[in-house]
């Protein structure tokens, strides 16, 4: 006797959930990963005059953007559904929502090979249009006190 192999609902829907969640999980841990690896290679000045170090910093680009922007896509989709229950929740303000939206919409979805050199930042929670996002590389910089004694 030959087992049932038909396709339900129920597989569809248990397979798209487990698709959603691998993508998610691969996309979390890759994450970290890449940005290390932006950390520590040389400047753009020495990667700029390598030909095989630009091809590869493009395959990883191409191939490191395939999970993560599945995760954004995801995120960003959540949001905007999320979101549609902020506004619709509290009777139609569209600030609460846009304060849901503008972090799930907004960011990068395609990882360039500028992100993994690290000349431009990843933002997987976006900005509104008037944030400056040069703020965020610039909050990296030490910061540097200097105690003055007045005795």
């Amino acid at each position: 006797m030959q087992p049932d192999h038909r396709i339900t609902e129920h597989s569809i829907y248990t397979y798209s959930k487990q698709s959603v969640v691998a993508a998610l999980t691969i996309a979390l841990l890759v994450a970290p990963i890449s940005a290390a690896w932006a950390e520590a290679n040389p400047g753009p000045d020495q990667i700029h005059s390598a030909t095989p170090t630009q091809f590869g910093i493009g395959a990883a680009s191409v191939l490191l953007s395939i999970p993560y922007g599945a995760a954004k896509v995801t995120y960003a989709a959540l949001g905007g559904i999320v979101g549609g229950f902020t506004y619709l929740f509290s009777a139609g303000d569209k600030e609460a929502a846009k304060a849901v939206w503008t972090p799930s919409l907004n960011g990068t979805y395609v990882l360039t090979p500028d992100h993994l050199k690290g000349d431009k930042p990843i933002q997987f929670m976006g900005r509104a249009e008037g944030d400056d996002v040069g703020q965020q590389a610039r909050s990296r910089q030490p910061i540097h006190l200097v105690v003055i004694d007045t005795r």
